[in-house]
């Protein structure tokens, strides 16, 4: 037992001596790594990568791609698309109650007022009243669900596109 406390206190008293033999030790290893470094494994070239995909089916077989697919078959019959340019889905009214065919709609029920028109700068403007504000608009402007088509000064009326309706009205100056 005593031999065994004479070691441990030989060990306390020189810790610090281990340490700095230790670190010594790990800094040899690192100079020997810096003026002896492994040997570098030899990668194989790539070849450079081609801007544009092979046509040859050959190439494109060797290369691990699909074959070209057949070209579509042109449809004799154009398709319809009216729902892309006549009604949005995502369009705020769109949960609303639809107007059938049956139901006729005036331009006192879209909730729109025609004001005044007068010439600037020799094109003629409208002011429409809606629920919201009242505001001068010209010809081809759009506004809330509706776009003015045309102005007419000299009968004092003005032609309204609604959206929501897919229709076009006819406002007069009351």
């Amino acid at each position: 037992m005593d031999k065994l406390q004479k070691l441990g206190a030989w060990l306390w008293r020189n810790k610090e001596r281990m340490v700095l033999i230790i670190m010594i030790a790990v800094l040899v290893y690192r100079v020997y790594g810096i003026f002896n470094p492994p040997q570098q494994e030899a990668w194989a070239r790539l070849p450079q990568p081609r801007v544009e995909l092979p046509t040859d089916p050959d190439e494109r077989q060797e290369l691990g791609l699909p074959n070209m697919p057949p070209l579509p078959t042109p449809s004799i019959m154009p398709g319809v698309y009216t729902t892309l340019y006549d009604r949005n889905p995502f369009w705020y009214y769109s949960g609303q109650k639809e107007s059938s065919g049956t139901e006729q709609i005036s331009a006192s029920d879209l909730n729109i007022e025609l004001v005044d028109i007068q010439a600037v700068r020799g094109r003629p403007r409208a002011r429409l009243r809606t629920s919201r504000t009242v505001k001068w608009y010209s010809e081809n402007e759009q506004f809330e669900e509706f776009e003015v088509t045309s102005i007419d000064a000299e009968s004092e009326t003005v032609v309204v596109y609604s959206q929501r309706y897919s229709k076009s009205f006819t406002l007069e100056k009351n």
